[in-house]
């Protein structure tokens, strides 16, 4: 009777050991595939803040910060009209500074992700020194870079 109630409380305990090990494998995943969606969100927002924040006196600086969280195509299309940009913004005396309203992910995976933000941005120049303020809604899409934890915009549309 003892063997039986030995191998019995063996094999429950083996069970046990297995189930709390695939439970925990399931938990660290699902932990991890969940930090993955809030650090996409975070550079999302931070992205889009970046994208629409330059200033006349910071301009090198600003512009350098978006190509620093750009990628692919977009990050290329990006640089090549960074010398237009720069000129307009230090013709204009251009002051703008932008807040995230609302973001959300639309889709997401370990590896990248969709992103809309929709932002404000206070925009002051030569011909609105009082300053106006401009609404977007940007969609984003992110990649994860490889060997990192940094998510970095590979496409950027304005959306309705």
């Amino acid at each position: 009777m003892k063997t039986l109630k030995a191998r019995i409380t063996a094999a429950v305990l083996a069970l046990l050991t297995v189930a709390s090990g695939y439970l925990a494998g399931e938990w660290y995943q699902a932990r991890q595939a969940a930090h993955a969606k809030d650090a996409a969100l975070s550079a999302a927002r931070q992205f889009a803040v970046d994208f629409v924040s330059i200033n006349a006196a910071t301009v090198d600086r600003d512009l350098s910060r978006v190509v620093l969280s750009a990628t692919g195509e977009f990050g290329e299309e990006y640089q090549r009209g960074m010398p237009t940009v720069r000129a307009a913004v230090l013709e204009n005396k251009v002051e703008a500074g932008g807040t995230v309203l609302r973001a959300a992910l639309v889709s997401s995976d370990a590896d990248s992700a969709v992103a809309i933000v929709a932002v404000d941005a206070t925009v002051k120049n030569v011909k609105t020194p009082e300053g106006r303020v401009a609404h977007y809604r940007i969609q984003l899409d992110l990649v994860l870079e490889e060997g990192s934890d940094r998510w970095r915009v590979s496409k950027l549309q304005f959306v309705g």
